[in-house]
């Protein structure tokens, strides 16, 4: 994919009017005004936890979802605001036709790949950036945007999971990473970003002040937004070994990881030497579990995929006899029973 200056979309851009005051935020969600003045009150305790993940860093992902009717209010700010704004094409994540592989292909074949990865990214993204974001790229009056930024963040930072905050996350940055694509597009390097994960990537090898300046102007804008890099997942990589962007491999084309592959294949493999009987509903799971992974390696690998669903399609028919035969038996019981019953008297 060739990224030039002249494609529409180097800035996130709305296309509609401007709202400018609480009772038209309302027709525009069609939500009465008092109902949505009244959610906005209460947003912040509208929060459910929903999952909590330990990283591989040792740190906690907390995952929420808001409860409704605060899950309506922001059903509706994403559908009627959030969505329509314009993306530009480095943007990649939680994105209608954008994925890890669209995010990925820009870097194929590149020299060398710089990662930067933001350190608690969601819980970071101030409410004060929220509500700059409303003002400065909506366009929205001061009052609008303070209702939309109570409706969308949670204890001063903005709560993953809910449904408006792929969509904050992607556009948070939209005052400096227009003009920070701009530059490095100039100098021939190409960047990408899937949520919290930054790319750029260059086609020629680049001396030390090159990979300096790089990464300081990928720096300038996350202090500049009050986040900052997780120095751990800072990665340089070159041609001459593996290099992946959002754990896909790109140095001639995009494709799985090799650990991620055979993960699948072992998983299927297991599932092949498990004895299926009567009682199979983690079977059943695990069964459906491998049908997805294995899609998704027949999207990269379409040789290796469809080996593994022909196997896998085994599999369901071996269970599909295990489960008849099963209720067969249990019919053929009964029946037998049922026979040797009615030859009793009655008064038995």
């Amino acid at each position: 994919m060739k990224l030039t200056l002249s494609d529409d979309g180097c800035a996130p851009y709305y296309p509609c009017q401007p709202i400018y005051s609480v009772s038209a935020l309302a027709v525009a969600l069609g939500i009465p005004e008092q109902l949505l003045l009244r959610v906005s009150a209460a947003a912040n305790n509208s929060y459910r936890l929903a999952k909590e993940e330990k990283k591989n860093d040792g740190s906690v992902r907390q995952t929420y979802d808001a409860h409704p009717p605060l899950k309506s209010v922001q059903t509706r700010i994403k559908e009627r605001i959030l969505c329509r704004v314009r993306f530009p094409q480095y943007l990649n994540g939680s994105l209608k036709g954008r994925s890890t592989r669209k995010n990925a292909q820009p870097h194929v074949g590149a020299k060398i790949v710089i990662s930067e990865d933001i350190a608690n990214f969601f819980p970071t993204i101030s409410p004060t950036l929220v509500k700059g974001m409303w003002r400065g790229l909506f366009g929205f009056s001061d009052e609008v945007a303070n209702v939309l930024t109570i409706l969308t963040t949670k204890d001063d930072g903005v709560p993953q999971g809910a449904v408006t905050s792929s969509y904050l996350a992607n556009l948070v940055f939209w005052a400096f990473e227009p003009a920070l694509y701009r530059k490095f597009l100039l100098r021939g390097y190409l960047y990408t970003r899937y949520v919290d994960d930054i790319t750029v990537s260059s086609a020629r090898r680049l001396n030390k002040e090159e990979k300096s300046e790089i990464i300081s102007g990928i720096n300038g804008m996350l202090r500049a937004c009050g986040v900052r890099p997780k120095r751990k997942k800072h990665d340089i990589s070159t041609a001459k070994k593996r290099i992946t962007t959002t754990k896909l491999v790109h140095n001639t084309r995009v494709s799985l990881t090799k650990e991620v592959r055979r993960d699948v294949r072992t998983a299927v493999h297991l599932l092949e030497k498990a004895a299926f009987g009567d009682s199979d509903t983690v079977l059943q799971i695990e069964l459906a579990s491998a049908s997805s992974r294995v899609g998704r390696i027949n999207s990269f690998h379409p040789t290796e995929g469809i080996a593994l669903k022909a196997r896998l399609k085994r599999l369901r028919k071996k269970l599909e006899d295990a489960v008849q035969s099963s209720h067969g038996a249990v019919e053929v019981s009964v029946s037998d029973t049922t026979s040797a019953d009615s030859t009793l008297p009655p008064w038995d």
